[in-house]
């Protein structure tokens, strides 16, 4: 069968005629665990091979001991799941639109995005995320749920980008005459 690496793979013998079997289990040819009916490996390799021996402690038995069916694994790569997030500008002037851009690793073709600020869920399953009302000390991170097989770590949370925001001050010039 297909795994992610670092799966616990249970193997099942089940013996036909075998009175009180006994049981010898291989992973690769090379003796692997005993006298069980089952096997389990949490440690298992990409074209890893498990078979079973069974000697039947039945008389008048044909093909004992007996071999069974191999079953070589497919195992797949874990693949850790991470996203990082940038401003398109971290000190603006009060009011000025700022879009944050999520960049995922390992996200799948649909991963979730949920955005944060000062920690209250904002925004839409995108992966950009923009707000015109920011103010000083404003914290905006996200988190992105992976729909890639054999993901790690996700949700994964971003770093947190904190906002400096000065306040507006407005420009005037006057004139006058001397004399006048």
């Amino acid at each position: 069968g297909a795994i992610c690496e670092g799966t616990s793979v249970t193997f099942t013998a089940t013996p036909t005629n075998g009175g009180t079997p006994t049981y010898q289990w291989y992973l690769n040819g090379a003796p692997a665990g005993s006298n069980s009916a089952t096997y389990t490996n949490a440690t298992l390799a990409n074209n890893d091979a498990v078979n079973c021996v069974m000697t039947s402690s039945l008389t008048c038995t044909t093909g004992n001991p007996a071999t069974s069916n191999t079953v070589t694994m497919t195992v797949n790569p874990s693949q850790p799941v991470s996203v990082n997030i940038a401003a398109s500008a971290t000190t603006i002037c009060t009011g000025t639109s700022v879009t944050f851009t999520a960049t995922p690793t390992n996200g799948g073709t649909t991963p979730v995005y949920q955005w944060y600020l000062n920690g209250a869920p904002v925004g839409s399953n995108s992966a950009t995320y923009t707000n015109a009302s920011l103010v000083t000390g404003d914290d905006v991170y996200c988190t992105l749920t992976s729909n890639i097989s054999c993901a790690t770590g996700s949700p994964a949370t971003s770093n947190t980008v904190t906002m400096t925001v000065n306040s507006s001050l407005p420009v005037s010039v006057s004139i006058a005459a001397n004399p006048g």
